[in-house]
């Protein structure tokens, strides 16, 4: 069976993974601390942690903008259930609105629509790993004093007019799942880039103390009875956020190597758009690519004219041991979907399920390349 995807691993990252358990230290170690300079130094951020995972991220994010009931966040449907679960966790109430049809990243439009006196915040997904309309979006929100938080799940290291993606608005989260580009387990990491929300976000990380600040304080000898700083204490909300130390050697060692393996799934990409374009049909056609971004190359995507088209094609390559599968099924259609949401999308509706993914990992090997090159334009000469 051809896979959607695979992770890149090799003898080093297992190198790095045998340092820790030889080390004895599980938390809190050497390559956490490498982990997240590596982060920051690449996406020029502020403030970067590696958590234990891209939701954790997300739940921080809602805690740190102080999110609670009243509070309005707009958010797309077509996306991941992690974030809808951070607002309402907190209390406050999700604002579905619509998707783009050419790119399934969220709409400009109807994000300006949907805002109210009590919009808090804005989530935007940068879809597949290409930038959403993330420059107006920022300008938007600014204007209107509400929140921005990017989830970059998909667009590590992808960039709009040279800017990292997960920098633009207040708050970034990334995700390292093994279904990611590079693997930390199922690591994520938030990069907070508004200066007044970092010194909350390590109190968030450490369980709602002051623990961080305590450390950094007692290795400058300040510690004393009268400030008050001889044991760290509980000051806010928090929990158990932050990655393992087995987590971020993966990571650590996947970082060392990102740019070759970003380098393969962009080059196996290309080849599947080149034969697209050459093909020509009206059956289907990419998710588009918007041109003044880089694409972090995370999904291969087509959307099909019909959905039958797409279920006969899923069909026809599952029977060859090809992977080919559809995405999201929109949030505000779901169970607890319903429940905060009485009105349609009409494009999310008449598009999610026409959308299939196709394998892309950096280790394809020109066989299956092939395979699934071949198997596409048999697809198409067929007249039904």
């Amino acid at each position: 069976m051809i896979p959607i995807t695979k992770p890149f691993l090799d003898k080093n990252d297992l190198k790095h993974i045998k340092k820790v358990l030889s080390s004895k230290i599980l938390t809190d170690g050497f390559y956490q601390g490498k982990s997240e300079n590596i982060i920051k130094d690449y996406l020029k951020s502020k403030f970067v942690a590696v958590t234990h995972s891209c939701t954790a991220a997300l739940e921080i994010s809602a805690i740190l903008i102080d999110l609670k009931e009243g509070d309005e966040v707009i958010l797309p449907s077509y996306g991941f259930v992690s974030i809808a679960n951070a607002i309402v966790l907190r209390g406050a109430k999700p604002v579905f609105v619509e998707i783009n049809s050419n790119d399934l990243n969220i709409s400009y439009d109807d994000i300006k629509k949907k805002t109210s006196k009590k919009t808090k915040a804005i989530y935007v997904i940068h879809y597949a790993g290409n930038a959403c309309e993330i420059e107006k979006i920022s300008q938007y929100a600014k204007s209107k004093k509400i929140f921005l938080i990017e989830d970059a799940a998909h667009a590590f290291l992808g960039k709009y007019k040279n800017k990292f993606l997960g920098t633009f608005g207040d708050i970034g989260v990334f995700s390292f799942h093994e279904t990611k580009n590079i693997v930390g387990g199922q690591a994520g990491c938030i990069s907070v880039n508004n200066s007044k929300l970092i010194k909350r976000t390590n109190y968030i990380l450490d369980k709602g103390t002051n623990r961080k600040i305590f450390i950094k304080d007692y290795k400058k000898k300040i510690i004393s009875s009268k400030n008050n700083k001889k044991f760290y204490s509980w000051v806010d909300l928090g929990s158990e956020y932050r990655a393992p130390e087995l987590s971020c050697a993966l990571l650590y060692s996947q970082l060392l190597k990102v740019k070759k393996i970003q380098s393969k799934r962009k080059k196996n990409w290309y080849i599947f758009k080149n034969l697209i374009d050459k093909l020509n049909t009206q059956k289907f056609y990419m998710i588009k690519y918007n041109k003044k971004s880089t694409s972090a190359y995370h999904i291969l995507g087509l959307i099909f004219k019909t959905t039958k088209l797409a279920n006969k094609f899923k069909e026809i390559f599952q029977k060859k041991k090809i992977a080919a599968t559809f995405h999201y099924v929109p949030l505000h259609q779901s169970t607890m979907g319903k429940k905060y949401c009485n009105y349609k999308l009409p494009i999310t509706e008449n598009i999610y399920d026409k959308v299939v993914r196709l394998p892309l990992y950096s280790e394809m090997t020109s066989k299956e390349l092939i395979k699934i090159s071949l198997l596409i334009k048999d697809f198409l000469s067929k007249k039904k």
